[in-house]
């Protein structure tokens, strides 16, 4: 007879196993610095393309001037960054890429910490939230904390963005944003579907009730949202100002192309739909289904308008990866309507097998041009040195 092998019973020793060691005080924080490393492992950042990288030259330009950097026409990267502020700012400050690499690292873990806060807010289920965040650490918008060594910055914008998510108070939520902003003008798209997470978190009681236009307007047009838009409201008209006194000539050559569906840069186009969210587009799919399931059409329509624009923006661009990071806010919403309207342990299952394909796909950018970066794990990366140092020229 053939002995049977219980995935089942694999799956609960699992749990298990995860419910040891997070049961004391600082379990979250553990779970944070497990998962950074880990992704760190599966994904070594390629740390030999920052000499080389046009975007620090850019950044290292614009900090001594920031009103008139040297070079502005030199490369199309250029033309879009003259009003990300953040990184030259830092970079005048610390005068170290490597120093703002540190930092930027230190915020990645910093905002795994609090998505997974939230994330247990709204489940009170540790084992689900170390599934989470192992999904989430080994997807693009974490990994990019670490693998973003060209100088794009993302990660700081999604860092104060998540700040700006959990504030309560309005000065806070105004600069964090600010920040966000003058990181990388798609954050405005992320401070959406911030304002999206506060109204999903007002709109969907443990019980079903009012479902109207109106309760949904009432619990989307909350105090805070409308520092979002003061906010929005303000960086244009600073923007806007900027633009018309010191680059009254600048031109961008790439607005209003959708460059991503040019023959160039389509062949990349599935696949970067896929890495933006890999095993995550699981929970955001059903997350869908149950709002359609149970009624909640108000709040499922801006969903999928939010979504709907998420994804023209990234198909307006050369990377879009990095643009749809900034809608990590949809999968802390998705998280918070699979809580509670499903069962408990069917969610866990979900998140279980989201993960595993999180963890399992390869960490990879498209640049566009049908260019790609790979992240490869630590065990490859190890015998890629092996092989430059003995020049077998295996990997060349």
């Amino acid at each position: 007879m053939t002995e049977s092998f219980s995935l089942s019973q694999q799956y609960v020793q699992f749990s298990r196993l995860i419910e040891t060691h997070t049961n004391d005080k600082y379990w979250l924080w553990k779970v944070t610095a497990f998962c950074a490393i880990l992704s760190w492992c599966l994904a070594v950042p390629a740390y030999s393309v920052m000499a080389d990288a046009d975007a620090w030259a850019f950044i290292k330009n614009q900090s001594h001037n920031i009103l008139d950097p040297a070079g502005l026409d030199h490369y199309v990267r250029r033309e879009n960054m003259i009003m990300r502020w953040t990184l030259p700012l830092l970079f005048y400050i610390t005068r170290s890429a490597v120093l703002i690499l540190l930092i930027q690292g230190l915020l990645g873990c910093g905002f795994l910490y609090l998505f997974l806060r939230e994330v247990f807010r709204s489940t009170g289920d540790r084992v689900l939230t170390v599934l989470m965040g192992l999904g989430l650490s080994n997807m693009f918008i974490f990994s990019w904390f670490f693998v973003d060594t060209i100088g794009y910055g993302d990660g700081f914008a999604y860092f104060f963005l998540m700040l700006a998510l959990v504030s309560r108070k309005s000065l806070p939520i105004f600069i964090f944003l600010q920040i966000a902003f003058f990181t990388d003008e798609r954050a405005l798209i992320g401070a959406g579907c911030v304002i999206l997470w506060w109204t999903t978190k007002e709109a969907l009681p443990n019980q079903h009730k009012d479902h109207t236009f109106g309760n949904f307007l009432k619990k989307a047009f909350t105090p805070r949202t409308w520092v979002v838009i003061a906010g929005v409201g303000v960086y244009f008209a600073f923007r806007s100002y900027i633009m018309d006194t010191y680059f009254p000539h600048h031109t961008y050559s790439t607005v209003g192309e959708p460059v991503m569906f040019a023959d160039a840069h389509r062949q990349g186009l599935g696949g970067s739909l896929w890495f933006a969210f890999e095993g995550m587009w699981l929970i955001l799919g059903i997350a869908g289904f149950v709002l359609y399931r149970t009624g909640r059409f108000w709040l499922l329509a801006a969903l999928t308008v939010a979504f709907v624009m998420l994804l023209i923006t990234g198909i307006f661009v050369h990377d879009i990866n990095r643009d749809y990071g900034y809608g990590f806010p949809l999968l802390l919403i998705a998280n918070l309507i699979l809580a509670r309207c499903i069962p408990p342990a069917e969610y866990r299952k979900l998140v279980f097998v989201s993960a595993f394909f999180c963890i399992v796909s390869p960490m990879c950018y498209t640049m566009g041009y049908n260019k790609v970066i790979w992240a490869e794990p630590l065990p490859v990366k190890a015998m890629m040195a092996l092989d430059r140092i003995k020049g077998w020229g295996t990997f060349d």
